[in-house]
């Protein structure tokens, strides 16, 4: 597994997509995979920056690979504990101006993954994205 480790904070985000989208692409996941994977990634890190930290000294792991034509990325940090999985899907009735703000991200990962998963081990967030190839 190939891994990427940067600061949390959103000036990193960029290049740290960038570097997954070159793991996958090394790792041959297809274009397509690799795009909803990315995306998907994009939001989890996101969030992490946003919400899981209340300092800009900290770090987040990702590290990507293929087995048994399934690839997994995962994403580790050291913020509060947060299972993604656990999250009511969001509200997608009715006009958007009506709707209660956040959820959508959490809802997108879950349409552009096979499998999420989560686990709390060693004071650190470990979320698995899976994508069937």
């Amino acid at each position: 597994m190939e891994e990427i480790v940067f600061d949390a904070v959103i000036s990193s985000l960029p290049g740290a997509l960038a570097a997954v989208t070159g793991a996958l692409e090394r790792l041959g996941v297809p274009g397509e995979a690799v795009q909803a994977l990315e995306l998907a990634v994009d939001e989890a890190v996101t969030n992490i920056m946003l919400h899981g930290y209340s300092s800009s000294e900290c770090r987040i792991w990702i590290s990507c690979g293929v087995e048994g034509g399934v690839v997994r990325v995962r994403i580790e940090d050291e913020g509060v504990p947060f299972d993604p999985t656990e999250a009511a899907e969001p509200d997608l009735e009715g006009d958007a101006d009506e709707r209660p703000i956040g959820g959508l991200g959490i809802h997108l990962i879950r349409r552009m993954t096979d499998e999420l998963r989560y686990e709390r081990a060693g004071g650190r967030n470990i979320l698995v994205l899976e994508k069937i190839l």
